[in-house]
């Protein structure tokens, strides 16, 4: 079905003449009253009722109009949006994050991408942790990821964004809780609860070898899934937690945070595929140099 076919039918709709109906077409009548009978024969209903003085919207023709009306209407608006989806302007982002403690650096991120391309839906999934979000990646299942360095994984270019102090997380009756800081060796004999291997590996990996140094190793006596249950576990007198300073807004009663002052902090990052052609990705990969300045412009709240 052609839309020139679309176009002449509304008219003569609109005008119920022909010869008006011509007129505004710039065309003769002879091929306009053939384009209709072409159209009807397609639709495979008449669509029109005419006389030699009287041309009248058939039920089928009235019904055919508001959609013939419709598509006329998308065909214009579909050159338009696909230039926005080409800039974009339009579209989705897929965004993973590694976690609560990326949820300060996630709140900016949204709202700095939705003042800079309110039409580009940005769908937050998660929380996804590290050796998860680079499988994710890897599947197509998101476009970027709010993820802890280091990153394992070929194929996909990294951002940083911002760093995070490590905290102890301690009981509030522990003898070190009215500390205004503590170091590893304070620690080397406390039980601790741990993230595990396999999710939490960065900050995971930076404990041990901030403990190796000092010839020794962290007590792990049990891991948890994330830091929200780490911290829940440390109220409950488990043990002692490692977590990021911006933890702290979570706020479990009977914790304390308290900073770490030779363990380096632990940078958060963003990361995407490499040669990924999706436009609105690059919008907001636009935004990092933005975004990375106001975050570093944040203490953490230790």
């Amino acid at each position: 079905m052609e839309l020139r076919h679309l176009q002449a039918f509304v008219v003569v709709a609109e005008e119920l003449n022909f010869r008006r109906a011509a007129a505004r077409l710039q065309m003769t009548q002879p091929p306009l009253s053939q384009q209709i009978k072409r159209l009807e024969r397609e639709v495979g209903v008449e669509l029109l009722r005419r006389t030699t003085r009287h041309v009248a919207l058939t039920g089928a023709g009235a019904a055919f109009l508001t959609e013939a009306r419709r598509a006329l209407q998308a065909a214009r608006a579909a050159p338009e949006a696909a230039r926005q989806a080409a800039a974009g302007q339009t579209g989705v982002v897929r965004l993973g994050f590694s976690g609560p403690t990326s949820h300060e650096v996630l709140v900016l991120m949204t709202r700095k991408f939705r003042e800079y391309r309110p039409h580009v839906r940005l769908e937050v999934l998660g929380p996804v942790f590290g050796g998860e979000m680079v499988g994710r990646l890897g599947r197509d299942e998101v476009d970027a990821g709010l993820i802890r360095l280091p990153v394992a994984g070929s194929g996909l270019q990294v951002r940083e964004l911002t760093r995070h102090g490590i905290t102890v997380a301690l009981p509030t009756e522990h003898p070190l809780a009215t500390r205004r800081e503590v170091g590893v060796l304070d620690l080397r004999d406390e039980p601790v609860v741990s993230h595990p291997t396999n999710r939490g590996a960065g900050i995971v990996s930076l404990i041990h070898k901030a403990f190796l140094k000092h010839g020794t190793s962290p007590n792990v006596v049990q891991e948890a899934p994330d830091t929200h249950t780490i911290l829940s576990l440390v109220g409950a007198g488990v043990g002692v937690g490692f977590v990021p300073a911006s933890a702290a807004h979570l706020k479990v009663p009977g914790v304390v945070l308290l900073p770490v002052s030779d363990i380096p902090p632990l940078p958060l990052a963003l990361a995407w595929r490499k040669n990924d052609p999706n436009p609105a990705l690059h919008a907001l990969i636009d935004l990092l140099d933005e975004i990375s300045a106001e975050c570093r412009l944040k203490p953490d709240e230790v």
